[in-house]
């Protein structure tokens, strides 16, 4: 049997060992997609719009959402 500090230990690397090349890349992807967008987005409308135009850009049409098998269901109210 473990102790405690043993098995959280190997939590953490397990945690951390599951941060793949491929995660890291998606999220880079995503945050100069993000960048992008809010460079060359339209100024003379309300946060909130530019905000949900955003959204819809980098998930793509919810239609789209529920076919694709690559990502995780995520319910509306995580969206909003």
């Amino acid at each position: 049997m473990t102790s405690l500090t043993e098995a959280i230990g190997r939590l953490v690397e397990l945690g951390l060992a599951s941060d793949t090349h491929q995660d890291r890349q998606k999220r880079r992807a995503r945050k100069m997609a993000g960048d992008t967008i809010d460079r060359i987005g339209d100024a003379t409308t309300t946060a909130d719009t530019r905000a949900i135009r955003k959204r819809d850009l980098l998930d793509g049409p919810e239609e789209f959402g529920r076919l694709r098998i690559d990502r995780s269901r995520r319910s509306k109210s995580v969206r909003a």
